[in-house]
Parts: structure tokens; C-alpha cells; sequence
């Protein structure tokens, strides 16, 4: 009888809660995620840093959307909001929207927020061994979560837990729910952790860079058991990576983000054979490639990004780009729509700015046509042996700098 009314009052306090802030419409009904000019700030004591700064980006149902971008960039801070997980303060929301199946994020207080972590929207961290508690069991780890929703109760809980265990595919689950997190491999761990993610079927996953304490075997098995989970249970993954090679085989878009914005966004093929913007042109030009000679320096993104305590007021990677006009050192670059798809906000998108033309191999040179619109020779065409798996290791079709 106790149990159930345990359960009765997380009903109640659910329910309460979603007609309080579970009444903003999403603009795309496909859409279970649209986050609009999202701005995030901390407060320390050598200023104010300006973590996110104007990010705007949607998530349709089942998707896997891909962030990408170097150490420092935002990625983390703008996942983390979305669940309200950064501690505030220091961390402040300055302004924009964050709607999730309807639910109004930003004007939810922590009371309510607990009511949908782990229930709406769960997340999968980095170092499996920061997160989970060494004095619990496994089992109990992720039977809490079960019994905090009110999806379980004492009686049942050892057999769900058995069940999401199994869907993990987890050796030995009977055995495992007794063991303590330090008997777990490194992988084993990471499971666990996908596991207490996805005990309440949440409908958005953030994979926030899962793979990176892995090695090699282990990212593949991961990565392939998070794309086998949202084709089981049609959740919604934002995948959170610096690794371009773990983007191409799972994401369906991606977002390519730098100094607190997202700069660049497109279906996985349009950002790996057609990306726009310089920057992405150096994340992909900078991977070792297979036709990459001993006797070649691979390729790197000179310079640092700009300080966030106080960011520029014009391109925030014109400082590091080869490609840099005087118009990008005084205003920042419009957003700009290639495709129903494919947006940048560069300005040599622009009608007057110098066109891009690609030369050899996947380099590219600057040219001013006579009538000083955007021009790009085709391209020449590839080697018939070249194989899908060989031009996504090398970066793309369009994909390099000079």
C-alpha cells in the first residue's frame, strides 16, 4: 500500500507540473527538441564568460544529431543546459528557449526539472566512474532511478533492472546487479551508465563524448549499442564528439560548433562532401587520412580561439582563418540557407566575396572572379577505385584548406 502511494504522488506531482510548463507548442511537429538563440553565461570572479552565445538548433524524432567542435567551444555547457545540470550560479541563462516535447525548460524550477531528468531527457557522461557511486551496487544504481519516476517498486524493480541489464547486453546480468562499479571494465561501466540513461525510456539521449575513456574495440561496441538502442526504442540521441570518424558512421545531422556558436549545419553528407565554412574545412583536413604520405605534416588549425570573457564583435574565427576579408574583422557573418538542410554563416557565402575554388587533391584557394561573385571549378573527378569508407577518411569531397 506504501508503494503505491509513492507511486500516486509522482503521479500527482507529474501531472502538476506538466500543466504548469508543458503548454509551449513546437514549431515542427516532427521536432521533439528546438532550442531558439540559446545564451549561457558564468559568473566568476575575473568577469563574465560567455559560454553560448546565440545557439539555435532543433532535434526530430529518433534523430541522431551530432555536435562537433574543438575542447572549450560550448559543447558540453549547451548539452548540460538543456537539462539545467550547470550549477547556477555561477551559471546563468541570459535569454532563448528550450522547448523538449513541449515542456518550457527555462522556466522550470529544480523541483520540476527532477520530475524529467531521466524521464523526458537523460544523459550518458564521459568518465563512467566519476558518475556512478562506489559504495552501491550496480543493481541498485539503476533501480533508483526506476523507483525515483515511479516506475517500479520494490517487489518488481530486480526483474526491470534484469530487463534494461539485458537490453544493454550485459554478460551475466544476474550476477552483475550484485557487483560494485570498480569489478567493471571500463566498457562494462559505460554500459551501466547507458543503462541508468535509459531506464525510464527517456525520449532524448545526450551522449556527451561516450567513448573517449575507450579504446578502440570498445568505442566500436558502444557506439554500435547506442545506434542499436535508438533503432529499438526510437529515441532522439544528441551525440556530443570531437571525433569526426564517430560522426560519420552514426550521425544523421550535424552541428558544427565554435567559441559559444554553431557556425555550420547539415545532413552528415553535406557537412563530410560540401562543408562551407573554413573552420570545418580544417576539422576535416586535420584528420590522418589513408593516402596521407610519412613524409607530409598533417594539417592543423593555427592559433587559439578568442577569449570568451570578451568575445569579438566580428567573426569569432576570422584571427585564425587564411581565408579572413576585412568584413570579417568588423561585423559577424549572416546565417546562410544552402539547402532545406544545409546552413553557414560565413561571409564568403556572401555574393561579393572572393569565390573558393578548389585545386588538387582536397585543398583550396582563394579567387576573385571579374564580376567578384562566389566561383568553384568542378571538382576533378575521383579515382574509380576510391571507395565511400577511403573519401570519408579523407575528409570529404570539399573538405580541405590551402
Amino acid at each position: 500500500m506504501a508503494e503505491r502511494n509513492i507511486m500516486t504522488k509522482h503521479e500527482r506531482k507529474y501531472d502538476l507540473y506538466r500543466k504548469q510548463y508543458c503548454s509551449r507548442k513546437l514549431k515542427d511537429s516532427e521536432n521533439i527538441l528546438e532550442v531558439e538563440d540559446l545564451r549561457v553565461s558564468f559568473d566568476t570572479y575575473a568577469g563574465e564568460v560567455k559560454a553560448v552565445r546565440g545557439v539555435t538548433f532543433h532535434v526530430k524524432k529518433s534523430e541522431i544529431l551530432a555536435i562537433v567542435g574543438e575542447s572549450g567551444c560550448g559543447k558540453t555547457v549547451t548539452s548540460q543546459t538543456l537539462m539545467k545540470l550547470n550549477p547556477m550560479p555561477p551559471a546563468r541563462i541570459i535569454s532563448g528557449d528550450i522547448i523538449i516535447d513541449g515542456w518550457d525548460i527555462v522556466k522550470m524550477p529544480e523541483p520540476a526539472m527532477q520530475t524529467i531528468r531521466g524521464n523526458l531527457i537523460s544523459m550518458v557522461f564521459q568518465d563512467p566512474m566519476t558518475y556512478l557511486n562506489p559504495t552501491k551496487t550496480v543493481g541498485k544504481q539503476i533501480g533508483e532511478a526506476l523507483m525515483v519516476h515511479g516506475k517500479a517498486t520494490r517487489k518488481n524493480v530486480y526483474e526491470k533492472v534484469i530487463d534494461i541489464l539485458n537490453l544493454v547486453k550485459m554478460p551475466e546480468p544476474e550476477r552483475r546487479y550484485r557487483q560494485f562499479p570498480h569489478e567493471f571494465s571500463g566498457g562494462m561501466r559505460q554500459r551501466v551508465i547507458i543503462a541508468i540513461a535509459l531506464a525510464c525510456s527517456p525520449k532524448i539521449l545526450i551522449a556527451d563524448e561516450p567513448t573517449t575513456a575507450l579504446d578502440v574495440t570498445i568505442q566500436a561496441q558502444i557506439l554500435s549499442l547506442i545506434k542499436e538502442l535508438r533503432e529499438k526504442t526510437g529515441t532522439a540521441c544528441i551525440l556530443i564528439t570531437h571525433d569526426l570518424g564517430v560522426v560519420a558512421n552514426m550521425a544523421d545531422r550535424v552541428a558544427v560548433m565554435y567559441a559559444g556558436k554553431i557556425i555550420e549545419t547539415g545532413t552528415s553528407d553535406e557537412i563530410f562532401y560540401n562543408p562551407k565554412h573554413p573552420y570545418t574545412w580544417g576539422l576535416l583536413e586535420s584528420r590522418p587520412r589513408p593516402d596521407h604520405k610519412k613524409t607530409e605534416r598533417l594539417m592543423s588549425i593555427e592559433g587559439t580561439p578568442p577569449d570568451l570573457f570578451a568575445p569579438p564583435q566580428y567573426c569569432a574565427f576570422a584571427d585564425r582563418c587564411e581565408y579572413a576579408m576585412k568584413i570579417c574583422r568588423e561585423r559577424e557573418p549572416v546565417n546562410t540557407a544552402l539547402s532545406p538542410t544545409h546552413q553557414c554563416s560565413c561571409w564568403l557565402l556572401h555574393p561579393d566575396a572572393p569565390g573558393v575554388e578548389r585545386r588538387s587533391g582536397s585543398s583550396f584557394a582563394l579567387k576573385t572572379s571579374d564580376a567578384g561573385s562566389v566561383t568553384k571549378q568542378a571538382s576533378k573527378p575521383e579515382a574509380s577505385g576510391t571507395s565511400q569508407e577511403e573519401r570519408r577518411g579523407a575528409g570529404g569531397v570539399n573538405s580541405g584548406k590551402k
